[in-house]
């Protein structure tokens, strides 16, 4: 049995304008019990709908909670499978090193009879990785030559990016040819994260039509054994 006081105390709060479930949990009774007890009390319009958009309030509060704590998890799985795939490798030895940037270099790099000896992607640790593969075949910085592509709505960053690109590689500004302006579509995305946005970048080997050639025969054979 519930005292008078409590059954008071639970309708003045529902005549406040409480929820049932607000009420019950700050009088730590069930809901039920509150319904029952403030069944005859009548709430005006007012009450009705500021307790509704309480409940909505709690509702997006609860969703955001709950999407918050899933990113979370999400992060840690990856981090943890991330984890597990490192150490499914151990210490790369060149040969492996070798297997890696030939096939960096079948998606993305020259493959026609024009000669050069080129790669282009996006990706500063892919273009990292890709320079120092090039040092097994004893290519050395100076004989590199850069050319950046860059989106129309990005021109007035050009330096930047130039800037960004030198540094991270550890070349020469002096080593990049013109940059390639293109009129692509962007998201929107790209375009409020322009701090973000790195271009396109292209290698090319100065005098790097034998080691081109070698490169492709390693390929061919590769694909011969597949």
């Amino acid at each position: 049995m519930y005292s008078i006081q409590i059954k008071n105390r639970a309708k003045v709060l529902r005549k406040s304008g409480k929820s049932i479930y607000d009420i019950a949990r700050t009088l730590g009774l069930r809901p039920t019990t509150v319904s029952y007890w403030c069944k005859d009390i009548k709430l005006s319009r007012f009450l009705i709908s500021r307790i509704s958009n309480e409940g909505k309030k709690k509702a997006r509060r609860a969703m955001l909670i709950y999407t918050e704590k899933q990113r979370v998890e999400r992060l840690q799985r990856q981090a943890m499978e991330r984890e597990i795939g490192k150490r499914l490798l151990d210490r790369l030895s060149q040969r492996d090193f070798k297997m890696v940037g030939l096939g960096l270099y079948w998606g993305e790099g020259y493959k026609g009879n024009n000669g050069e000896l080129g790669f282009t992607n996006s990706n500063p640790d892919i273009i990292r990785f890709y320079l120092n593969w090039l040092v097994i075949y004893d290519v050395p910085k100076k004989d590199l030559i850069f050319r950046l592509t860059i989106n129309d709505g990005f021109r007035n960053q050009e330096r930047r990016l130039k800037h960004f690109w030198s540094t991270t590689l550890g070349v020469k500004n002096s080593q990049f040819t013109q940059t390639t302006i293109i009129k692509t579509a962007l998201k929107k995305l790209d375009v409020s994260k322009r701090n973000t946005y790195k271009g396109i970048l292209r290698v090319k080997v100065r005098r790097g039509n034998i080691l081109k050639n070698r490169i492709l025969g390693a390929l061919e054979y590769i694909s011969a054994c597949a």
